[in-house]
């Protein structure tokens, strides 16, 4: 569960308070341009004592982007580079196609499949001098269902 409070006067000031993997909440300030065309924003995490500046998603490709960030954890008092890679082929978290496909048999009998398949797209992370590794890959996943067959019988008229 996610709470958020915005702030807008020229920049962005995103106060987020998220549930944590214990049941803690913790929080985060996200700073940013208001203009489309912003570069940038600032992410200060208290709890880890972390502050960073990230890129914007820069596109690498038609469908790849890259997104870079050097930040400064206080606690650990290192300086540490964070990049990501990911594709534009969907938005964050699971992106779903449904369809319907027609399969002729013969003349006057189709066959109908109404499918899904619901994908997470691969993702590629890394960092230096933090706890995350230079290399991180997360595969993806995909899932299919076969939801719906029918039976098309169709006659030809002959009146």
């Amino acid at each position: 569960m996610e709470y958020s409070l915005i702030m807008t006067s020229g920049f962005d000031i995103l106060i987020q308070f998220y549930n944590a993997p214990r049941n803690d909440f913790q929080a985060k300030l996200v700073f940013k341009p208001l203009s489309p065309d912003r570069l940038w924003k600032f992410v200060y995490e208290p709890i880890h004592q972390d502050v960073r500046i990230l890129s914007k998603k820069i596109p690498v490709t038609k469908f790849l982007n890259l997104q870079v960030g050097v930040g400064h954890n206080f606690q650990l008092n290192a300086i540490s580079w964070k990049w990501k890679l990911t594709t534009c082929l969907g938005e964050d978290g699971v992106s779903r196609i449904r369809n319907k496909t027609t399969l002729g048999l013969c003349p006057g009998v189709d066959f109908r499949f109404g499918w899904r398949a619901d994908y997470v797209l691969p993702e590629i992370t890394g960092g230096l001098g933090t706890d995350e590794p230079l290399f991180n890959m997360n595969s993806g996943q995909l899932q299919a269902s076969l939801d719906r067959v029918e039976t098309i019988l169709s006659y030809p008229d002959t009146v």
